[in-house]
């Protein structure tokens, strides 16, 4: 009598659909995972350059006119009442291109409006890493210092 042995296991088909299978979840994870680094990336450099915007019309209110550096910028003014975070970086032009690593999502671009001794306001330039694309904002009026008008 001849015996039939049963082999156990899985056949080629079968282990190339679960590989199959997984390569689609790990590139659905993939897609989902950029978009939200993305988002959260714009998140921080909105933030960065809305913390830059309140911190020019407090300074403005407490000190009757905007800051010029930096260093006026993160310190607050003569009352403090606003102080700039220390890892926001100012970039001394203006934001055409998506931030280096080095540089980071807290990058903004401050220039100035005016006159770059006595600023009537800002144009307060990030990187948007969901749309890909840089976008202003503006606070005080004037036209752009196009000579040494970044704030540094």
């Amino acid at each position: 009598m001849i015996s039939q042995i049963k082999q156990k296991g899985f056949t080629i088909v079968e282990l190339l659909i679960v590989i199959v299978v997984i390569a689609i979840l790990a590139a659905i994870s993939m897609a989902a995972y950029t978009n939200i680094t993305a988002r959260a990336n714009t998140s921080t450099a909105a933030a960065a350059a809305k913390s830059v915007k309140d911190v020019a019309g407090a300074y403005n209110t407490s000190n009757s006119g905007y800051p010029t550096t930096k260093a006026q910028f993160t310190s607050g003014g003569t009352d403090a009442v606003a102080k700039l975070p220390a890892d926001v970086t100012f970039k001394n032009a203006k934001i055409s291109a998506q931030p280096t690593s080095a540089e980071g999502p807290k990058t903004v671009s401050v220039q100035m409006m005016g006159s770059a001794t006595a600023p009537t306001g800002y144009e307060i330039t990030y990187w948007d890493y969901a749309k890909g694309s840089a976008v202003s904002t503006t606070i005080g009026d004037g036209t752009l210092v196009t000579t040494n008008g970044f704030v540094q």
